[in-house]
């Protein structure tokens, strides 16, 4: 964990109207009444590198917003504590038994609600007016069965490809030009991470079928043909001598940056890293689709959930600061500053027409559409990834045939977290 002051915001704003805005959001008068300093415990995705490049990312990004916000509430501090996503939990257990718990959270939203479910966040306060500014979908993916709220949805990071301009001059749009490309000797990574592969699902026509296992509905002959059909496309594609599957994100995005492999399924976090190292070589563009089916990107949701044991005073700023992020103005600031996230406020228009990066955003949240139901069933952390990774890995190197492979899914699937 790495505790650190934030520095001035990166793109600072004062506009007045946002400051009106936020205002009406956050509440007028609070802050001679509420403290100087609000901590806020941050989770690392475990698909990248916690490094240095990555601290001054979340630098940058959380301080877009600290000058305007201390406009409002002069003498504020931040402190950010830095973790990775899958250890986040026992840390702030830890911290709790020390009376340390954080005012704020800023996480992925299955981590939120995770950690709502153990009883170490506070349930967002349910206010049908803020509620609106959120597709219903996106709320469903992080309440409880009680239909507690486990945070506020602030961002949405996609999931897209990025593709080496040296070496191809454009990213292919469907499977079947992947696969072209590959057979004509560009390298392709793909890992064997199951979030990271889902996207393949949907390109193969295979998540309805998915769903339903989830669900535990009946399945027909189709939708076992589906599925099965997904593990024979990973299945072939490892045949390709160009197409290699990775154990890791990471490792495919070292092996994207030594120039290895020409195109990966990558995260929109990772850009400033790759821009950082490949510059105008880096490509980025929708994940390709099927020939009747569109590419299920699984998008994560970033939210705000409340510390448990904040004062009163602490958990009036920690709400004031997170309903600030979702401010129209804020959140066009943070993707615009950004290029990297889109606004989770759904009357936020991204302006595509003036960025090939953010159209490629916005074509992956339209991608993920249809993933959204079965990323809620089943989260990043779900303790049957594992053995669903472990599963791939044997069908993609044909340890396990496709047909057998299909049959274990559906019980993985099925089994009762």
């Amino acid at each position: 964990m790495t505790a650190l002051n934030l520095p001035p915001a990166v793109l600072p704003f004062c506009r007045a109207g946002l400051l009106l805005a936020a205002l009406s959001l956050a509440g007028c008068g609070l802050g001679s009444r509420l403290p100087t300093v609000t901590y806020i415990a941050a989770g690392a995705n475990t698909d990248q590198r916690l490094d240095a490049e990555m601290r001054e990312d979340y630098r940058q990004h959380l301080g877009l917003l600290q000058d305007a916000f201390r406009q409002l509430y002069p003498g504020t501090t931040f402190q950010l504590g830095l973790y990775p996503e899958d250890q986040i939990i026992p840390a702030i257990v830890r911290r709790s038994n020390a009376g340390l718990d954080p005012d704020l959270l800023y996480i992925n939203g299955d981590t939120a609600l995770q950690l709502l479910q153990a009883g170490l966040v506070a349930p967002y306060p349910t206010d049908p007016g803020l509620e609106k500014l959120f597709h219903p979908e996106t709320l469903a993916r992080l309440r409880n069965a009680d239909g507690q709220l486990a945070g506020l949805p602030v961002l949405v990071q996609t999931q897209i490809s990025c593709f080496d301009r040296r070496q191809l001059p454009e990213a292919p749009r469907t499977l079947e030009e992947l696969l072209r490309i590959s057979a004509a000797g560009k390298a392709i990574g793909l890992t064997v991470d199951p979030v990271n592969l889902l996207w393949t699902a949907g390109s193969l026509g295979t998540l309805p079928a998915l769903q339903r296992t989830l669900r535990g509905q009946p399945l027909s002959p189709a939708d076992r043909q589906a599925i099965q059909r997904w593990l024979s496309w990973l299945q072939a594609a490892n045949v390709q001598q160009r197409i290699t599957f990775f154990a890791s994100q990471p490792e495919a995005d070292a092996e994207f940056l030594a120039g290895g492999v020409a195109w990966i399924p990558c995260r929109s976090t990772a850009l400033p890293m790759l821009r950082r190292r490949l510059g105008a070589r880096l490509g980025v563009a929708p994940l390709p689709d099927g020939p009747d089916h569109p590419a299920s990107a699984v998008n994560r949701l970033r939210v705000m959930a409340l510390g448990r044991h904040s004062s009163e005073a602490g958990r009036q700023r920690a709400i004031a600061f997170s309903r600030f992020n979702v401010n129209p103005l804020a959140q066009r600031t943070l993707t615009i500053g950004s290029q990297t996230v889109l606004p989770a406020n759904r009357f936020v228009s991204v302006p595509v027409q003036s960025s090939q990066v953010l159209e490629t955003l916005n074509t992956a949240a339209a991608q993920g559409l249809e993933a959204n139901q079965l990323v809620a069933s089943m989260h990043s952390t779900d303790p049957r990834m594992p053995e669903l990774k472990a599963l791939i890995t044997r069908v993609v190197f044909n340890e396990t045939s496709a047909a057998a492979g299909s049959d274990r899914l559906v019980q993985i699937l099925r089994r009762t977290r």
